[in-house]
C-alpha cells in the first residue's frame, strides 16, 4: 500500500468514526432516566452514575439502563442457569 492509498484510507476510517461518535451521541438523549428493572433514578450529570451503570442498546431505538444492582442480579441468574444446563449435559 503506497502513501496515497494510506492517506485515503486513514480520512474514510476518521470520517466513519466521526459518524459512529455523533450516533452514540445522539443516543445518549434516548437514555432513560431510571433503571429498566427497578426504576432507580439515574442523574445523566453524576459521573459515578454514569461510570457503574450499564446501557443495552438493542435496535436503533431500543436504550435500556440498568443500575449495578439490578446488572449484577442478572449476571448471577445467567451463570446459575449456565451451571444447571451445563450439569444437565453431563
Amino acid at each position: 500500500m503506497n502513501r496515497k492509498q494510506r492517506r485515503a484510507a486513514a480520512k474514510v476510517s476518521k470520517k466513519n468514526g466521526t459518524e459512529a461518535l455523533s450516533e452514540k451521541m445522539f443516543m445518549f438523549e434516548k437514555l432513560p432516566d431510571e433503571c429498566s428493572a427497578c426504576t432507580k433514578t439515574f442523574d445523566k450529570k453524576n459521573k459515578q452514575m454514569a461510570m457503574t451503570w450499564n446501557v443495552v442498546v438493542r435496535e436503533p431505538d431500543t436504550v435500556r439502563l440498568y443500575c449495578p444492582d439490578c446488572w449484577e442480579m442478572a449476571n448471577n441468574a445467567i451463570e446459575t442457569m449456565r451451571e444447571e444446563i451445563e450439569n444437565v449435559r453431563k
